[in-house]
């Protein structure tokens, strides 16, 4: 009979049939109780390996929720008045921050009322009437997806800090340039970036005067607000300020007539003068 494990390959189709088989068994390695231990002892170490690696996933999951690592979650977007703040918050999370403006300046006019959407501007006479809560949602949002950098409570910090004068607070936030102190060209000079100075966004125009701005930042969802009139006819700022308290003492009757007396003394003598 041939010797069939020995045989070329070229020659393998020549064997009888069974002979595959047995050609298998004579090449293939002999299994011993050795193998079989080593296969189950590695088997057993996959399963110990995965236990462990899932155990340490569980238990750094709950350290990290036990130490409040988790993300901060977004500012609530309340309203006193129903309005809608989320296409404002999206622009914001998506860092488009020039139409993030642009949608702030529309809720300031909706805030303020009918006639301001209708002009789309606001008189700073029309600010008291903002609520509260939906000022604080808007300034929420800002602060939140600028990491603290803008905001109207950003900006008051900043101007409180400037002792409330308008030019080095304009400057502080970047609102001007050189050496004049000019204002920069709306919009495309303004830094529509989120490293921007702080306090830089949101924009409020004061090319026609600081009562609109200086409103905003006086506003009780920022700060005690502004003071209220007295009897006599004094401002005072109130007793939970730790500002410096601002008086402002209205005229007399008796200092007005001295006045209209001593300027009509003046014109009776400036026109002696032109009849000589």
């Amino acid at each position: 009979a041939p010797v069939v494990v020995d045989a070329p390959l070229r020659d393998v189709h020549r064997t009888r049939p069974g002979m595959m088989s047995s050609m298998m068994r004579a090449h293939a390695p002999a299994t011993t109780p050795t193998t079989i231990a080593g296969r189950a002892n590695r088997r057993a170490a996959m399963r110990v390996t995965t236990t462990t690696v899932t155990t340490r996933a569980v238990s750094d999951a709950s350290s990290v929720e036990a130490s409040g690592d988790a993300a901060p979650a977004p500012p609530a977007l309340e309203s006193e008045v129903g309005v809608d703040y989320a296409p404002f918050k999206a622009l914001l999370e998506a860092g488009e921050w020039e139409k993030a403006d642009d949608e702030h300046r529309r809720l300031m006019c909706v805030l303020a009322g009918e006639e301001a959407e209708l002009r789309e501007w606001v008189y700073f006479t029309e600010v008291s009437q903002m609520p509260v809560k939906d000022l604080q949602t808007i300034d929420a949002l800002w602060r939140f997806y600028s990491k603290d950098r803008f905001g109207f409570s950003v900006q008051r910090k900043i101007w409180i800090s400037q002792k409330k004068q308008w030019a080095k607070f304009f400057k502080k936030i970047d609102w001007t340039t050189g050496e004049n102190g000019d204002y920069r060209k709306f919009p495309q000079e303004f830094q529509w970036r989120a490293d921007a100075a702080p306090g830089h966004m949101p924009l409020t125009n004061a090319l026609r005067g600081t009562q609109l701005f200086e409103a905003l930042l006086e506003h009780p969802a920022f700060g005690p607000g502004k003071p209220e009139r007295t009897s006599e006819g004094s401002f005072f700022e109130g007793s939970s300020s730790r500002e410096t308290p601002v008086r402002f003492e209205l005229p007399t009757v008796g200092g007005v007539l001295d006045v209209t007396a001593r300027f009509g003394k003046a014109a009776v003598i400036f026109v002696q003068e032109l009849a000589k």
